[in-house]
């Protein structure tokens, strides 16, 4: 009996090793196989960077070559013009051994000539330094990739970027320089009465350079397999009541969102920013998704003005109480709320208007029993009547009848 206990013990520690062995071996594999993905990434990513450098250094040396034969031709036009020259002062010297006058005028001529040539070749020499220490414009500066931001930094805001992940992704950070303000009119009737003149315009340019416009900042996305689906839903995302973020066109105004996202498109999204209480602060903060193919981009800026709603094209006052003494009286299964009477229910209309399908709309709260929250409603200035569905964050039209 002894001897069939200890052999079951033996049995099941050599199962137990054998189940230790086998993890250790799958464990194994796993770090390896994780260590040739990682080793796979950095090779792709250096042959990326080695690629992009041979071709930065190809532009480069053609521009160089470019150049220096630019240079060569003028240098070579120097010599022919200072042969030209040589040529024919010495022609001039020889006729003007014949009279005494006219060999007078044509070796100052000749004089005049020699001390030209110097002056040509000088001009030419600095034309030629200036091209090789790259007069022309400068290639733009290849950009590295980033590792993907989890927020944005805008104004010392923290906002959600957009959630994306994945190695084949690459994120490039850029600043967008504004395009500088245009020159104003220049003034004639000052010119012509003397007032107003060169030094005044100078200060004026000059207290207009002073005032720099900060740069934007530009992320912008290659490789997305899907960047319509990302920006519709991190649209969804921003526009939520604990986002703040709202549609919003170039002036500002609050819009509607896309009811489709195109293939290609851009959609700006921006929300106030309260002031502290010291003072400091405020403002708007704006992020303009611009998609196309793989890519996307997203620039952050600062525009002046404050996010708004539409003007009421009639007054506020008229629909809303027409609508909040119809919704009183309809019966609850209407809304999709349970009871028989509405009165059971209590309704807050809410400050502001917002814009569905193109009318003028006040938001509703309704409450049942207990003060619970049964939903929110919508009342148009043209009479229709609209439910919000909170899963979606969409609304839905309701019928009266």
């Amino acid at each position: 009996m002894k001897q069939d206990k200890a052999d079951k013990i033996i049995q099941k520690a050599e199962l137990k090793a054998k189940k230790a062995a086998q993890q250790v071996e799958a464990a194994g594999k796993k770090a390896e196989a994780t260590r040739k993905k990682q080793e796979a990434l950095a090779q792709k990513r250096a042959t990326k960077a080695a690629a992009a450098a041979t071709k930065k250094a190809a532009a480069k040396t053609k521009k160089a070559e470019a150049i220096a034969k630019k240079a060569q031709m003028a240098a070579q036009k120097a010599e022919e013009k200072k042969a030209k020259a040589m040529a024919k002062s010495s022609k001039s010297g020889k006729e003007g051994e014949d009279g005494a006058d006219g060999g007078k005028k044509k070796r100052g001529k000749k004089k005049l000539l020699l001390i030209l040539i110097p002056v040509l070749a000088a001009a030419i020499g600095v034309g030629a330094f200036f091209f090789l220490k790259g007069g022309g414009e400068e290639e733009p500066e290849e950009l590295e990739p980033i590792p993907i931001p989890l927020e944005y930094m805008l104004n010392e805001s923290h906002i959600t970027a957009l959630p994306v992940n994945g190695d084949e992704i690459l994120v490039y950070q850029e600043e967008v320089k504004p395009e500088p303000p245009a020159e104003p009119e220049k003034d004639e009737s000052k010119d012509a009465a003397g007032e107003g003149g060169e030094e005044e315009q100078a200060e004026e340019s000059a207290d207009e350079a002073e005032e720099e416009v900060p740069a934007k900042t530009l992320y912008r996305y290659e490789g997305l397999k899907d960047p319509v689906g990302l920006v519709s839903g991190y649209t969804a995302a921003m526009t939520c009541e604990d986002a703040g973020f709202s549609v919003v066109d170039e002036t500002l105004l609050r819009i509607d969102p896309p009811e489709e996202f195109p293939a290609r498109g851009s959609v700006q999204l921006a929300r106030n920013v309260p002031k502290a209480e010291d003072g400091t602060g405020g403002g708007v903060n704006s992020l303009l998704l611009s998609w196309e193919g793989t890519s996307c981009s997203v620039l952050l800026d600062t525009p002046e003005g404050r996010v708004h709603d539409p003007k009421p094209e009639t007054p506020a006052s008229a629909a809303p109480r027409k609508g909040l003494s119809d919704l009183k009286s309809i019966h609850p299964s209407k809304l999709g709320l349970p009871g028989e009477s509405m009165d059971a229910y209590e309704l807050i209309p809410q400050e502001g208007s917002v814009r569905i399908a193109g009318s003028i709309c006040v938001r509703v709260n309704i409450y049942g029993e207990g003060n619970q929250f049964a939903g929110s409603y919508f009342l148009s200035n043209d009479g229709k009547l609209y439910k919000l569905d909170e899963s979606v964050n969409k609304v839905v039209e309701l019928d009266w009848e």
